[in-house]
C-alpha cells in the first residue's frame, strides 16, 4: 500500500510541474506581447494622436468662427449693405478720374509744342522743323533778356538751353528738347516773379531720379534735375511754394542750404539753396 500511494503522488507531482510550468510559459508570452504593445503604444501611436488632437483642436478653432461669420452674413450682405458698397465703389471712381483729369492737365503743357499766331487762323502749332528752331532761338533770347533786366546774375552754362547751330533739327530731336524748355522757362518764370532768387548758378538735367520707382514706368517716367541758385534767407518758403504750384508737375526730392556771407549787396543774409527734383512725365 505504501508503495502504491508513493508512486500516485509522484505521477501527481509530474503532472502538476507540467502544468504550472505551462502555465508560467503562457503569461511569460502574454507578457512579452503586453510590453511590446506597450512600446509600439508609446514609440508610435502616443505621439500620433497627440498630433492629431491638435490638428483637431486647430482645426475646430478655425471652423468655430468660421460657422459664425456664415450665420452672420446673411446679415451683413443684405440690400442696404450692396447699395453702400456701390455707392462707394461710384464716388471713388469719380475720384480716380477727377484725379487723372487733373494729372493729365497738368502734364498737357509738357506735352505741347510752340504755337505762333497766324494772322487768319490765329494761334496754330509749329509743325514745320526751321520754323521751331527759329521760335526756340527766339524764346531763348526773350528769357535771358529778362533775367537780366531784373538783375538775376547767370552763371556761364546756367541755363542748358540746346544750340542748334546751322542744324535744322528734326522732330524727334525737338521733342524731348522741348519737353527741357518747358521746364527751364517754368524755373526762369519762378525766378522772375519775386522769388528772391539773386543769382542762377546751375540747372543741371540727371540721369537718374533719387525716388522714383520704376515699377510705376508703364504710367509715368521722371526728368530728374539738380537746380542751384543763391538766394534772399526769407524767401525760400516762397521759392519752393512757386516751385511747386507751376504749371510743370515738380516733386522735391531733396534740399540742402548753406549760408553765403560773401555778398551784402541785399539787407536779408544770402543763402546757397541746391534742390533736388523731378519733373513727372505721364504716358499718352
Amino acid at each position: 500500500m505504501d508503495i502504491g500511494k508513493g508512486m500516485n503522488f509522484s505521477k501527481l507531482g509530474n503532472k502538476l510541474t507540467g502544468f504550472f510550468t505551462g502555465i508560467r510559459g503562457f503569461w511569460i508570452s502574454i507578457g512579452a506581447i503586453f510590453l511590446t504593445l506597450l512600446i509600439l503604444f508609446f514609440v508610435f501611436i502616443f505621439p500620433l494622436s497627440n498630433q492629431y488632437a491638435r490638428m483637431f483642436k486647430d482645426l475646430n478653432d478655425l471652423t468655430a468662427p468660421l460657422e459664425n461669420y456664415a450665420l452672420k452674413v446673411k446679415d451683413i450682405y443684405n440690400d442696404k449693405w450692396i447699395t453702400s458698397k456701390k455707392l462707394e465703389t461710384d464716388l471713388y471712381e469719380k475720384e480716380l478720374e477727377r484725379c487723372k483729369t487733373f494729372l493729365k492737365e497738368k502734364d498737357n503743357r509738357l506735352e505741347s509744342v510752340f504755337f505762333v499766331e497766324d494772322s487768319e487762323k490765329g494761334l496754330v502749332k509749329i509743325e514745320d522743323e526751321a520754323l521751331w528752331k527759329n521760335e526756340y532761338v527766339k524764346r531763348v533770347s526773350g528769357l535771358l533778356t529778362k533775367l537780366e533786366a531784373n538783375n538775376i546774375v547767370l552763371d556761364e552754362g546756367a541755363l542748358p538751353f540746346h544750340d542748334w547751330g546751322s542744324d535744322i533739327p528734326t522732330w524727334n530731336t525737338i521733342l524731348p528738347v522741348q519737353k527741357k524748355f518747358w521746364i527751364l522757362e517754368a524755373l526762369a518764370n519762378v525766378a522772375l516773379n519775386n522769388a528772391g532768387i539773386t543769382r542762377l548758378e546751375k540747372i543741371t538735367f540727371r540721369e537718374s531720379s533719387f525716388i522714383y520707382d520704376p515699377s510705376f514706368a508703364q504710367h509715368y517716367t521722371v526728368m530728374p534735375l539738380t537746380i542751384k541758385v543763391e538766394l534772399q534767407a526769407d524767401r525760400i518758403k516762397f521759392l519752393l511754394h512757386e516751385i511747386l504750384k507751376s504749371d510743370i508737375l515738380f516733386v522735391i526730392e531733396g534740399i540742402n542750404i548753406l549760408a553765403n556771407d560773401t555778398d551784402n549787396r541785399f539787407p536779408n543774409p544770402i543763402i546757397d539753396v541746391t534742390l533736388d527734383v523731378h519733373v513727372i512725365d505721364y504716358k499718352t
